[in-house]
């Protein structure tokens, strides 16, 4: 259970508590069914809050397990959720799973495992192959571009053992998986993913092939993926005043340097899996996520954080973010309401898909949308607009490349007359039902908008291009802009 607690101004407080957290296909050599899954998952139940050591504080607490709703969630309800479940129900759940193979296979059909997820709006356009190079066709009961019935349906997919090699060795990986996950459930172990492709490269062939099948598990037993006991390893990081209590009662004070003896670099705190962080408090007036590591380093180096008037928290995900860096954004979105959350990200086409990952969600977790998604994010830069009124020299523009033309274009596609650009992205992201809401609102607009300015200008510029006239001025541009938030 994590708690969330907004800390006062009070160094003696402080003290005493110290004393005292390239798009791969999300189907691999799946065989489609035209039969769906009326089932439903069932709610995990509501964990209350445990005792806080600081009763002074304004504690926000949350009304349910980590993956759960919260009622202070500015998110539209009707978006994708996972949902906690106990270990015995998700064993259960399992043994079901493999006692309806034997089942198909006792009345003499091949063997075959069920695989259910939630189907996109079918789209006249060709979809990429699998890892293995066949081709995959998906198949629903009803073709449709109405993003409710979309959502409403689920679709059963079936992996079988028959004549095709790469259908027999698409089931192989789905069981060898799923007995991991089984046996880690099981003995309370918690498992990585790299552990779980290095256990049989043969057969997987690359990690990605791992984690299209965790997150397909993920998505079917509709829990978070951290209750099937899979875990990856922690890349974003984190630096400012905030201070993390993690389950094994170890604290992260993410303002200090690292600790190791041999080095005084402050890099700042990786970010742990959600799951095992039971208490956050903070002090910071906002949150600037940053794109790169290297803007976050200097940032850091130059005691950014410390200069401020009101002080904020630096996170980065080192480019596109891992789900603990998103997971955590998202949660401080909805804990923090009152503290604002700042993009800061290159002026080029990915620079404003990582930030659509962390506002939107991406396609592959279109199913957990809402407990990833931090859609109070704000991009405050760098835009095609600070080009101008920050003087950047025009020898610091980089030509947009082809593939950054087709990606730009990608990320506002239509496919007919009557879309609105960023339609089907969001779609697809897992906006089913709010798509039109998202659409008439001010920050997709202008996402919208600076990719159109992108393209038109023809150039992309990163964030370094401000430190062209002078070391600071990177500074001074991130002071100006926080001038509106704080």
């Amino acid at each position: 259970m994590v708690q969330f607690i907004e800390i006062y101004d009070n160094e003696d407080e402080d003290e005493l508590y110290l004393s005292d957290f390239s798009h791969v296909p999300d189907i691999l050599d799946h065989e489609p069914s035209m039969s769906s899954s009326s089932s439903t998952m069932p709610s995990s139940s509501t964990i209350p809050p445990s005792p806080m050591h600081r009763s002074d504080y304004n504690v926000l607490s949350t009304s349910t397990a980590i993956t759960g709703t919260t009622a202070s969630s500015p998110e539209p309800l009707s978006l994708s959720s996972t949902v906690g479940k106990s270990r015995e129900t998700l064993m259960s759940e399992i043994e079901d799973t493999i006692e309806q193979m034997f089942a198909s296979i006792a009345i003499g059909e091949l063997c075959k495992l069920p695989m259910s997820s939630k189907p996109l709006p079918q789209r006249k356009r060709k979809r990429p192959s699998s890892a293995d190079g066949a081709d995959i066709t998906l198949n629903t009961d009803a073709t449709t571009n109405d993003p409710s019935a979309a959502s409403s349906n689920d679709t059963t997919r079936y992996l079988s053992l028959s004549s095709s090699c790469n259908k027999a060795r698409a089931l192989a990986r789905y069981l060898s998986v799923l007995q991991m996950i089984y046996e880690a459930v099981a003995y309370k172990i918690m498992l990585t993913k790299r552990d779980m492709y290095y256990r049989n490269v043969e057969l997987f062939g690359k990690q990605s092939v791992v984690d299209i099948i965790v997150d397909d598990f993920s998505r079917h037993y509709n829990v978070p993926r951290s209750s099937l006991n899979v875990s990856a390893a922690s890349k974003g990081l984190i630096f400012g005043p905030i201070i993390i209590k993690l389950k094994n009662n170890k604290i992260l004070n993410c303002s200090t340097s690292n600790d190791t003896a041999d080095t005084d670099d402050e890099q700042g705190v990786l970010i742990p899996p959600i799951h095992q962080v039971v208490q956050v408090q903070c002090k910071a007036k906002c949150m600037i996520v940053i794109e790169k590591e290297a803007t976050f380093r200097y940032l850091v180096s130059i005691g950014f954080c410390q200069s401020l008037p009101e002080s904020c928290v630096l996170v980065t995900g080192k480019g596109y973010p891992d789900l603990s860096t998103r997971q955590f954004v998202k949660y401080f979105s909805t804990h923090f309401t009152t503290k604002p959350i700042l993009a800061l990200m290159d002026g080029d086409p990915h620079g404003l898909d990582i930030y659509a990952t962390y506002k939107w969600g991406t396609r592959a977790m279109a199913f957990d949308v809402f407990n990833l998604a931090a859609n109070s994010i704000e991009l405050i830069g760098l835009t095609c607009q600070d080009r101008q009124e920050f003087h950047i020299s025009p020898q610091c523009l980089i030509p947009l490349s082809e593939r950054d033309k087709s990606k730009c274009q990608a990320m506002m596609r239509t496919y007919d007359q009557d879309e609105t650009p960023g339609q089907s992205q969001l779609i697809e992201r897992g906006w089913w039902q709010d798509v039109d809401t998202e659409l008439a609102s001010q920050s997709h607009q202008s996402y919208i908008r600076e990719i159109t300015q992108l393209l038109a200008s023809d150039h992309k510029c990163e964030l370094q291009a401000l430190n062209h006239n002078g070391p600071y001025h990177l500074t001074n541009y991130l002071i100006k802009k926080l001038a509106k938030y704080i």
